[in-house]
């Protein structure tokens, strides 16, 4: 890795030229539990400071507090089930066998099962997206 490569930080996560699918689902992973960690400290700081002042619960406002919603719906679905994908990686559950490393170097544990669960989890994430979406244009009243 050079050295300006190393100086890049989180912003190095957006430079996806030359990424496998894997790859990106990893950056789309650490970008998701980013984004659901702010909403979520925002959120906790608004119901908290309603609800001490007020009293009373706070629902969000309207078409933007619900489409709010509808997309953090999806993203902690994208987060939920890509981390089970990296999960049974982590713990060598989709990682295919070690193999003597001879040059031209090949990367065999991104084949075979680990690549199927990559699939498996788009599939499944667009089939519940889909749903999610109709229950979305129904609470919005579309």
């Amino acid at each position: 890795m050079g050295r300006r490569e190393n100086k890049l930080g989180i912003l190095g996560w957006l430079k996806l030229r030359g990424y496998t699918i894997e790859k990106l689902m990893y950056v789309a992973q650490r970008i998701s539990g980013v984004g659901i960690t702010i909403f979520l400290l925002a959120h906790i700081l608004n119901v908290g400071l309603v609800y001490a002042i007020t009293g009373e619960l706070w629902e969000p406002p309207g078409i933007i507090g619900k489409t709010v919603l509808v997309i953090l719906g999806i993203i902690v679905v994208f987060h939920t089930f890509n981390g089970v994908r990296l999960v049974l990686a982590e713990y060598g559950f989709t990682v295919g066998k070690p193999r003597r490393a001879v040059y031209p170097y090949e990367m065999t544990s991104l084949s075979g099962w680990q690549r199927l669960t990559v699939y498996l989890v788009l599939i499944v994430f667009i089939i519940i997206l889909y749903f999610w979406i109709m229950v979305a244009l129904n609470l919005l009243g579309w």
